[in-house]
């Protein structure tokens, strides 16, 4: 029998040398995947992922395969140029040469002397992230074609998003998607996440999406463990949003500006609303009133010393109540509730001042 290679579906290119290293099954596979779409050295999660690697392994991987003269870098490649340059046997400098030399050094500014190689390639600086969705470039059925044909993985991640928003792709909306992944550089499995969170909170175009992704990378969202925790505290307050509105006695209006500020540190902080309740029982218990506000001063508090769960506070609450016990036994003063009597009398005195200006407004006095 005599077997033949397939070039069908196109062909990898790799040095002469693979064959000799004594690589393992995965350096293998990160290798294969990097020869089959370069891309990928910009996407060492997503490469982790097709390789079935770990992603902290990746850098070492690569390591390993530029050692054995397989892979190199650009700077290797200027340093290497530089060392043929220098020469081996420079002459002895005269006096002169010295002084001049000297003169020279001292008048040069400091950011001149900085080494070039300290500079960013251009291929590698991260591209501009643009503003509108609208500005995004457009690919043409050839172009996308071809991206498509040279990137497996790509076919994977259309693939994959297909099955998460339940439909298949117009050639418009697979180009939305591919600008996701070719013009920002987001990875893979970002994108799948994305793509179903924003299916979870009733986003139905890809447009939405990309308008959306736009707005996180230009809010610093960029990588998974970003928008793994963004999309947590976003789904956390769609979660409890109705009941702090109810709890506070908020009706429908729209937040203020500060409001927003608060309600989105709470949701950053990791507190659902089981903590925040425990604030806003303390809340009327020390002002007789639901008060954002005073809510929170304590959850701000809570979070400062470091008190992240329900059993946390629990226990803090308790030990606070039995330091108040013991106080009155002794006749002993509380610096606790000095404070918090403090921050009682300026709350009143805050809402007293809100509440006369809201009488004045209205009479037009």
């Amino acid at each position: 029998m005599e077997w033949k290679w397939n070039y069908g579906q196109g062909v990898l290119v790799l040095p002469s040398t693979v064959p000799e290293a004594d690589a393992t099954p995965e350096q293998l596979r990160v290798l294969l995947w990097l020869a089959s779409d370069p891309t990928l050295f910009a996407k060492p999660a997503q490469l982790a992922r097709l390789a079935g690697a770990d992603r902290e392994e990746i850098g070492d991987i690569l390591d390993f395969w530029q050692s054995v003269g397989v892979l190199s870098n650009g700077k290797e490649a200027q340093e290497s140029k530089k060392a043929q340059r220098k020469p081996t046997d420079k002459p002895a400098k005269s006096a002169t040469d010295t002084k001049k030399t000297t003169s020279a050094t001292e008048a040069k500014p400091a950011a001149e002397a900085k080494p070039a190689l300290e500079a960013k390639p251009a291929a590698e600086a991260k591209p501009a992230f643009l503003a509108r969705a609208d500005e995004l470039p457009n690919y043409s059925t050839a172009e996308l074609s071809d991206l498509l044909e040279k990137s497996q993985s790509l076919r994977m991640l259309v693939n994959e998003a297909q099955n998460i928003w339940g439909k298949v792709f117009n050639p418009y909306e697979a180009q939305l998607l591919v600008g996701l992944s070719d013009y920002l550089r987001l990875d893979d499995e970002y994108i799948l996440l994305l793509l179903a969170h924003s299916k979870r909170i009733g986003k139905k175009s890809l447009r939405e999406v990309e308008r959306y992704a736009l707005r996180l990378v230009d809010d610093g969202v960029t990588n998974v463990a970003a928008l793994e925790k963004f999309v947590k505290c976003a789904e956390m307050w769609r979660t409890i949003e109705g009941k702090i509105r109810t709890m506070f006695d908020l009706g429908n209006r729209a937040f203020t500006a500060k409001e927003e500020k608060m309600l989105s540190n709470w949701t950053s902080y990791g507190y659902g609303e089981d903590i925040i309740r425990r604030a806003y029982e303390i809340t009327v218990n020390a002002t007789n009133k639901p008060s954002l506000p005073y809510a929170n001063s304590i959850l701000e508090r809570w979070h400062s010393e470091g008190l992240d769960t329900a059993a946390q506070i629990d226990a803090k609450l308790d030990a606070e109540r039995e330091k108040k016990g013991q106080a009155v036994m002794t006749g002993s003063f509380d610096t606790d509730d000095f404070f918090e009597a403090a921050l009682k009398r300026s709350y009143s005195t805050t809402d007293a001042s809100t509440e006369k200006s809201h009488t004045e407004d209205k009479h037009g006095l």
